[in-house]
């Protein structure tokens, strides 16, 4: 119903059969009726139109790539001295950008440069960070889970 939020899926003759050789990903994705399951959450407006809102899987595109944001986190918890770890994406005017959350381990010291080294290291170009911001501890929710919606909130100015 209008304003109300859900998971696009299309189907016609346009959309792939399967993903070659990935019969899981294939099954996740496509029905059995040829329905395609996008990924995009979209909210129907009073027009009929669907305007997008974000997606299911923490997916961004970034640089013509397609970016999972759990895989820098999983990159970014290789360091040693990092306790805790969330990444952001944020509109900008060239694209995305990407800020990483990180906490560090108890006595350990971190600094943006190393951060970055770290990242570019170990991580494709396109996912390493452009920002990061460091904190004692990441925000939780009333479940003891990172509060992605507060990091979003901090990391976006107030006008």
């Amino acid at each position: 119903g209008v304003g109300q939020d859900g998971e696009l899926w299309i189907r016609g003759p346009q959309i792939m059969k399967g993903y070659l050789g990935r019969p899981k990903e294939t099954a996740d994705s496509i029905t059995k009726e040829g329905w395609y399951r996008t990924g995009d959450i979209v909210v129907l407006d009073e027009r009929d139109d669907y305007v997008y809102v974000g997606r299911r899987d923490r997916m961004v595109k970034r640089r013509g790539h397609r970016v999972e944001l759990n895989e820098i986190e999983s990159g970014l918890y290789r360091h040693a001295d990092i306790q805790e770890a969330a990444v952001v994406a944020l509109k900008s005017e060239d694209g995305v950008r990407i800020r990483a959350f990180v906490a560090p381990k108890d006595g350990a010291t971190l600094g943006i440069i190393g951060l970055k080294r770290f990242s570019a290291e170990h991580l494709p170009s396109s996912m390493v960070p452009d920002d990061f911001v460091l904190l004692p501890a990441l925000p939780k929710t009333s479940t003891d889970k990172i509060d992605y919606q507060r990091l979003i909130a901090l990391a976006t100015p107030t006008p």
